[in-house]
């Protein structure tokens, strides 16, 4: 079988379970009908914990959570007193103001020990379980890509400690995973190479809890966030300004990206991982051990440039400009920060594997349930639609 068919299948398939989990969802809501308008007391609702919730997307995931009001979030981190930690501070004011005790903050948890995260997971009904080989202080990467060894290590230890605290926490019935596309080539067409490293062991984490008895729902999610466009929030002060404009990396005749400009990507906005991860807790009947896969939308470099000429109101031009993977390599000898994209992206710029999605129209049976967030909303979020040509970056609002 060559590669394309191959991908194709895989796609075909993937397109057609989502289908049927949406329809199984829809079927339920229809059968339940409308929900009553009585408000259940907080301390009444099941009680969820969220792994690394100062992350980028674990956070989105405790924001989308509570904001449905249909579960208690107990949010975990490391760290507390960064900008990060900041984040769930002031998310955690505005919840209080409204829903008192809808949203905990508890710091201090380390991945690798069982007993911090048997203390964290205690009288909860579900978990997002969130883990990486990074191994380091806040926002650096030590394990991707060049110590294989040392970053499976890093990955079993956190899940085997995870396996742990929710062997003894029995009242955790439900489980969610975020990770990667699955592979779709490896093993079924010639001479195709394996995924990466920290890709092929993060596929494999949902199947080895399943085995040792663990209720999991495996979130399929891409690995290109419309993040990617965005200037880091704890640089964003310092180097750009506070304005929408200085929080992104878009600006006149240029969109960045690390792909061909011809090249299909699957982008996620977060706050879609966080919806999800909602409807899944929500559903346990449909969810429940199952690999679900979800994108925010399905576009090309190019048709990234013709989104933002589109969606901008004072006839910006707009270029897409794709970062030298020699460029990458060449960093790469002395930072390992670029060598998780840099494998990411030459794992499919290779033409090795295939995203979940052939187009954006394969991603309509998940607006049956929610919205996606599409790039032309995250361009009206980030201040894009309304740049002047000739305008800087870092002073527009």
């Amino acid at each position: 079988m060559d590669r394309d068919t191959a991908v194709k299948m895989a796609q075909q398939a993937i397109k057609a379970k989502n289908k049927r989990l949406v329809d199984a969802v829809l079927k339920i809501r229809a059968e339940r009908g409308p929900e009553p308008m009585v408000d259940r007391p907080v301390d009444k609702l099941p009680l969820i914990a969220v792994t690394c919730a100062t992350g980028w997307e674990c956070y989105a995931v405790v924001e989308e959570l509570t904001r449905t009001l249909k579960f208690r979030v107990r949010a975990l981190y490391r760290t507390p007193g960064t900008q990060a930690a900041a984040r769930l501070e002031a998310l955690l004011e505005k919840t209080e103001a409204s829903h008192p005790g809808l949203l905990s903050l508890h710091s201090g948890v380390d991945m690798n020990s069982e007993a911090k995260l048997t203390e964290a997971f205690a009288g909860c009904a579900g978990v997002v379980l969130y883990v990486t080989a990074n191994t380091s202080k806040a926002g650096k990467i030590t394990n991707h890509g060049n110590d294989p060894a040392g970053g499976r290590a890093a990955v079993m230890r956190q899940v085997l400690a995870a396996l742990g605290a929710l062997r003894a926490n029995p009242s955790v019935g439900h489980v969610i995973t975020l990770v990667f596309p699955p592979d779709k080539v490896h093993g079924i067409v010639d001479a195709a190479p394996e995924a990466p490293w920290w890709i092929h062991q993060r596929l494999r984490i949902s199947d080895f809890l399943r085995g040792q008895g663990v209720n999991v729902t495996c979130i399929h999610r891409p690995a290109y966030y419309y993040a990617m466009h965005r200037v880091d929030y704890t640089a964003q002060a310092q180097f750009r300004g506070d304005t929408k404009l200085s929080k992104t990396m878009i600006r006149e005749n240029n969109i960045p990206g690390i792909n061909e400009p011809d090249f299909l990507v699957n982008w996620v906005d977060v706050r879609d991982v966080g919806k999800w991860a909602g409807t899944c807790f929500e559903y346990p009947e449909v969810f429940s051990n199952q690999d679900f896969s979800i994108a925010s939308c399905a576009l090309t470099g190019h048709q990234l440039v013709e989104i933002a000429e589109k969606t901008n109101k004072h006839g910006m031009k707009f270029r897409y400009r794709p970062f030298p993977q020699w460029l990458m390599k060449m960093i790469g000898f002395f930072s390992e920060e670029v060598i998780y994209p840099l494998r990411y992206a030459q794992w499919y710029n290779d033409q090795t594997n295939g995203y979940d999605f052939a187009c954006d129209a394969d991603l309509a049976d998940l607006e049956r349930i929610h919205p996606r967030w599409t790039f032309e909303k995250k361009l009206e979020s980030w201040g894009i639609t309304e740049i002047w040509p000739g305008q800087s970056s870092g002073t527009g609002s």
